[in-house]
């Protein structure tokens, strides 16, 4: 046996009583594009993540898009806002969301915008006002960089549990080419304000926008910054997707394997937080990142604007239509999916 197979496995063996650190995670990268050792990966990380949060999984929910997105230009890869005629939910339909995920029995649920840089957060904290009384569920806000400190204690008050300041990469670089209308440094100091208030922190990774070997980098990169937020609870992995219409209309897909090894060793390095899909992922994908360490967490309504297209055959008897709006409600097939992967108890 060689000098680095024995390597590997010390670093994993290492891993499931401590935190792997940089150079290692950046060595199970390069590793692991060997698929036998993927799988020795994702078993490592299966077993961190029933010894560090168990594997009771919890259902959750999402209201998007609550506010219109100002970013100018709009970040590269985003489909949602490139026709002026789209528009955002009304405090009204709202409302009828948050009244269908209280009917569902979940017990939390987000609220995502659009970003505004030139607003403090008062109409996100309108909103939330509006919708207190409606529901007894943990309430996540996720609206970008768009948020004053006062707001943000206003929140609290209000009884948010947690905001989110959603990075996508740490490559300022990288930031800057696709993502010129938002700003790095503001989304630092607004995650700094969110631990500073005391409320739970979190962000996102959005997987695939680096290509080439380089790409590893910016993922342990990305691991290490966040990490230093106290109060960090949640990240989510979206696997970048090209949209026709959008200037990144060329750029390759971010496989469900890359997205796996992503959420697993994220898992080595960040232990005990929710760590998930998000866009670009299917409930088709369910078994492979759940067994490969994510969760705990698992979204099984999602409430929006109803698109100018109705094309999900792959979601079919889950989607339903009412009211411009659209319900995407995946309890039934996420249940089964989540049993065959070893995960027999799911609670509200």
């Amino acid at each position: 046996m060689t000098d680095r197979a024995i390597s590997y496995e010390k670093i994993l063996q290492k891993s499931i009583e401590e935190p792997i650190d940089y150079d290692e995670a950046l060595f199970l990268f390069k590793e692991t594009e060997n698929a036998v050792k993927a799988q020795d990966l994702f078993r490592t990380a299966l077993t961190v993540r029933n010894k560090e949060i168990g594997n009771t999984f919890r259902w959750s929910g999402g209201i998007a898009s609550v506010l219109p997105c100002k970013l100018k230009p709009l970040c590269s890869y985003c489909p949602y806002w490139i026709k002026d005629t789209t528009q955002p939910l009304t405090i009204d339909e709202i409302k009828t969301g948050v009244k269908y995920i209280e009917e569902q029995g979940l017990k939390e649920f987000h609220l995502s915008g659009g970003t505004d840089r030139r607003s403090d957060g008062r109409e996100i904290v309108e909103i939330v006002r509006a919708i207190v009384p409606l529901t007894s569920a943990d309430i996540t806000v996720n609206v970008g960089a768009a948020m004053s400190e006062e707001s943000i204690l206003e929140l609290k008050r209000l009884g948010v549990k947690r905001i989110g300041a959603s990075f996508e990469t740490v490559n300022r670089e990288l930031f800057k080419k696709v993502k010129a209308g938002d700003s790095f440094d503001a989304k630092v100091k607004l995650a700094e304000m969110i631990n500073d208030s005391g409320l739970e922190f979190g962000t996102g990774m959005l997987a695939g926008l680096t290509t080439g070997p380089e790409r590893y980098k910016d993922y342990v990169d990305f691991m290490f910054f966040v990490r230093q937020f106290r109060n960090l609870k949640s990240v989510y992995v979206s696997r970048f997707f090209p949209v026709r219409g959008t200037p990144m209309e060329e750029h390759p897909r971010c496989s469900t394997m890359e997205g796996s090894r992503i959420i697993a060793i994220m898992r080595l390095v960040l232990r005990n937080i929710d760590i998930g899909p998000a866009a670009g992922w299917s409930y088709d994908d369910i078994p492979m990142w759940v067994m490969a360490g994510g969760g705990n967490r698992i979204g099984g309504v999602h409430i929006n604007r109803a698109p100018g297209y109705r094309n999900n055959w792959y979601l079919h008897s889950a989607l339903e239509y009412r009211d411009r709006m659209e319900y995407r409600n995946t309890i039934a097939t996420a249940s089964q999916l989540l049993k065959e992967s070893g995960i027999e108890k799911v609670i509200l």
